[in-house]
């Protein structure tokens, strides 16, 4: 069976031909804005050709041969994340709420958890963020630094192993499965060689292993959004149909009705969002819901006297110190299990009993504090050089900002600021 085939399973011909015919259109680019970084309308005023999606809040289409935003110093100050318009819907299901501990199963490189912080920045949670792959992990553990926020926790597990230590533990779950990549196609070319029934079929069964852990870890009452980047009917709606079967306290959720959106009638609650219909390179998106409500709380763990976090009036419910890095969190879930990456706000780095503070760090605090840096400042700064200006204030670590925008941070001595700038972004 080759791909068009599969499509016919379940698509009209005329459908499958303009759905096609999409595939081979240039594929669009989006991003999604981080207001507490920059406000819209400034946003907007500087890149004046970017169109506003209709319905999810501060994501924007742009013409990458207009806008490079992937080389901008904008992208690593954390002032917006490049994302699919496909994908940004997904965090956008979840009713996230004040207190809610959400895990994202499969998240690198990251995109479902970020815009997930960026569309509920004026709640109160917690979020672990997990990706199987150690490299994909460090690469997502790069993009929450960027964004930086603190209620994240980035981890590199198989929760397969481990999903008894959190059964019952999490109010939302987001499941970004592996997949065949269909979707993928007018992004990598490669992946349309690459694409077999065999290998739909076989992820399949790994499709269904991870939605069975995640309703093992889901409490009752709580969310799972389960989502792919695959066309084929065979790792969305079957994958849905088989684990329902099984549980029967768990239930479709119905999304929101949208002509841009397409349903089938194998799980008509659930939606597809092809390149014809929609903006974007695709995804299948679908809500389940557990039956009962949990009053479970989280266990509660000894927290220590924080030794290092009371600078910058950092206000922590817990410390964390993980190969000589410092660490913020107020997420109290055990997590002695987990293979951390980035366990909460990085905040320090022990150097020889010297507390150097961290780019995530800058990101994380406002600009209020903050050296202001002129355009020609911030040129020598993003190329790693030291920049010599009359600043008065006593000698020490300070962030550094470009139009209220922090960038990172520098050692003030005799006004020298010497600089902190992360070695790999410099240019």
């Amino acid at each position: 069976m080759n791909f068009i085939s599969n499509l016919n399973t379940y698509l009209s011909k005329d459908f499958i031909e303009s759905l096609l015919e999409s595939l081979d259109e240039k594929r669009t680019n989006s991003l999604i804005l981080n207001t507490e970084k920059i406000n819209k309308e400034t946003f907007i005023k500087m890149f004046p050709n970017i169109i506003e999606h209709d319905f999810l809040p501060n994501v924007f289409y742009y013409d990458k041969d207009e806008y490079e935003f992937g080389k901008s110093f904008l992208l690593f100050a954390g002032c917006y994340y490049i994302i699919d318009a496909s994908s940004a819907i997904v965090s956008n299901l979840l009713d996230i709420k004040d207190g809610d501990y959400i895990l994202d199963l499969c998240s690198a490189p990251g995109g479902k958890t970020i815009s997930l912080l960026l569309y509920n920045k004026d709640k109160n949670f917690e979020v672990i963020s997990n990706d199987l792959s150690h490299s994909r992990a460090l690469e997502l553990s790069k993009n929450i630094e960027r964004i930086g926020k603190s209620n994240v926790i980035v981890t590199n597990n198989d929760f397969s192993k481990i999903k008894n230590n959190y059964f019952e533990t999490f109010d939302k779950i987001i499941l970004d499965a592996p997949c065949s990549g269909s979707a993928m196609f007018r992004k990598n070319g490669l992946s349309k060689l690459d694409w077999t029934i065999e290998k739909v079929l076989s992820l399949q069964k790994t499709q269904i292993s991870l939605l069975e852990d995640a309703i093992t870890m889901l409490k009752e009452g709580g969310t799972i959004v389960y989502s792919t980047c695959s066309f084929s009917k065979e790792e969305n709606e079957d994958v849905i149909n088989e684990v329902l079967k099984n549980h029967n306290d768990i239930h479709p959720v119905p999304i929101f009705e949208n002509a841009k959106f397409y349903r089938d009638a194998a799980l008509k609650e659930s939606i597809h969002l092809f390149p014809n219909l929609y903006k974007g390179e695709g995804q299948f998106i679908a809500l389940l819901k557990k039956d009962g409500m949990s009053n479970k709380k989280i266990k509660e763990i000894k927290l220590e006297n924080p030794k290092y976090i009371k600078e910058y009036n950092l206000d922590f419910k817990r410390e964390i110190i993980l190969k000589d890095k410092v660490y913020a969190t107020n997420n109290l879930l055990n997590l002695k299990p987990l293979n951390l990456i980035r366990p909460g706000l990085e905040v320090f780095e022990i150097n020889k009993k010297i507390l150097i503070p961290s780019f995530h760090l800058s990101h994380y605090l406002d600009s209020s504090t903050s050296i202001e840096l002129n355009e020609d400042e911030l040129k020598l700064y993003l190329h790693g050089d030291q920049i010599t200006k009359d600043v008065k204030r006593k000698t020490g670590f300070y962030p550094v900002s470009y139009k209220s925008i922090n960038v990172g941070f520098v050692k003030l001595v005799n006004n020298q600021l010497k600089n902190f700038y992360p070695k790999g972004l410099r240019h």
